[in-house]
């Protein structure tokens, strides 16, 4: 990563807090108590799942998570990490099977949808790494979808045409 990649970061970075601040901000001087308390929880649970994250002894597939959302138009994730966890031994693979699935999805959605997901980050059997992905929005020829995952390695279900769940292991 270069000056202007490391730059452009911390922009997006620096973003995200001041919109988060401005919330805590109009809550407050709203006076609604509960709505602040509720925001702040949040930027605290970001925040520790963020410090997991960055501490997890990984490079490329923690900076590919941290600027998902700054990346990808038509994605939003949340991620989140069971406990702490060692991922420097699976960087790579769990970068190229996270963009993998990506590209995947991208045949199956809508031009104009927000898909947003959640991705939980678990360590399994025998110090394997398991994630969980949960998306939420349309998705076009969904069987063809999940059979398409399925035959890479994936774990796919969908329900509705909507809701797309994704197991990976990686041992």
């Amino acid at each position: 990563m270069d000056e202007k990649e490391i730059i452009a970061l911390l922009r997006h970075k620096r973003h995200d807090w001041m919109n988060q601040i401005q919330l805590i901000q109009g809550y407050a001087s709203l006076r609604n108590q509960d709505r602040l308390m509720v925001q702040i929880e949040e930027v605290k649970e970001e925040a520790e799942e963020e410090r997991k994250l960055l501490n997890s002894d990984a490079e490329q597939f923690p900076l590919w998570l941290f600027t998902f959302n700054w990346v990808h138009r038509s994605y939003r994730i949340r991620y989140f990490l069971k406990e702490e966890v060692d991922l420097s031994r699976h960087d790579h693979k769990l970068k190229a099977y996270a963009k993998r699935m990506l590209e995947l999805m991208d045949g199956h959605i809508e031009e104009d949808e927000l898909y947003e997901g959640t991705v939980t980050i678990y360590v399994g059997g025998q110090a394997a790494v398991g994630m969980s992905w949960e998306w939420d929005g349309p998705f076009r020829h969904p069987a063809d979808l999940k059979k398409k995952l399925n035959e890479e390695g994936f774990i796919a279900t969908i329900f509705d045409s909507r809701e797309l769940s994704i197991e990976m292991t990686i041992e």
